[in-house]
């Protein structure tokens, strides 16, 4: 069993340190910078980082460049390995130290550069955005579709990029009934159908308290909504 590391942050300032060579994958952040910018978790929070380490090395290897199925591939294992509570995952300053620091080649690997906005955010983002930082979003949207130790619901929602983009892009989205609820239930529609359906599953939050919602609840209006839809 490996031994595990305590997790770092990267403070604010430390943001100033990723230019768009650093993005590019042109140039690395020399490491005694980077030192004077990263700090230790609070509460000493550890991680198993050398598995996490051991299987995005296999994931760079196994999967081309941009190639959306490598998220499912490394989802169940980012959050296996960071095994951190929601308190600690909404740190930023945590995800811009993993992205940063431990795994750049993974981002760059993932998303291609279009842009040094659209690059900054994928090792920049986090917080309250689901889906901007690159393993932030990983963890996330693994820690609000596994069941313990099921991670059925968090394969079948990365098998469908669509449902990856049009749910955990939306701000109900950290509201576990329902996520799991309308994406169970959107698992094996067509892309049109999901894009219509999470649509109006949003404007009904309108008229609805999100939070007073059972999953039974989103289940059956989310059903209610693709048969209108079909």
């Amino acid at each position: 069993m490996n031994e595990e590391e305590q997790l770092q942050r990267l403070v604010e300032d430390g943001q100033r340190l990723v230019g768009e060579e650093f993005l590019k994958g042109e140039t690395a952040i020399p490491e005694e910078a980077l030192d004077e910018y990263v700090e230790p978790m609070p509460g000493g929070v550890t991680a198993d980082l050398q598995t996490l380490d051991t299987r995005v090395e296999e994931i760079l290897v196994e999967y081309s460049e941009s190639d959306t199925a490598m998220d499912g591939a490394l989802a169940e294992d980012v959050h296996r390995c960071l095994d951190i509570t929601r308190r600690t995952a909404g740190d930023p300053g945590l995800w811009h130290w993993i992205a940063v620091d431990r795994y750049p080649d993974f981002v760059r690997h993932r998303w291609e550069y279009r842009s040094e906005a659209a690059m900054r955010e994928k090792f920049l983002g986090a917080g309250s955005d689901l889906y901007s930082n690159a393993i932030h979003r990983l963890w996330w949207i693994a820690e609000l579709t596994s069941d313990g130790e099921d991670y059925t619901l968090t394969e079948k929602v990365f098998a469908n990029q669509t449902i990856v983009n049009k749910v955990f892009d939306r701000w109900f989205a950290r509201y576990q009934p329902a996520v799991v609820a309308i994406c169970d239930e959107l698992a094996d529609e067509k892309s049109g159908v999901i894009d219509e359906a999470t649509r109006r599953f949003n404007h009904a939050l309108t008229n609805v308290q999100l939070e007073s919602l059972s999953e039974e609840d989103a289940r059956d209006l989310t059903q209610r909504i693709i048969a209108d839809i079909e």
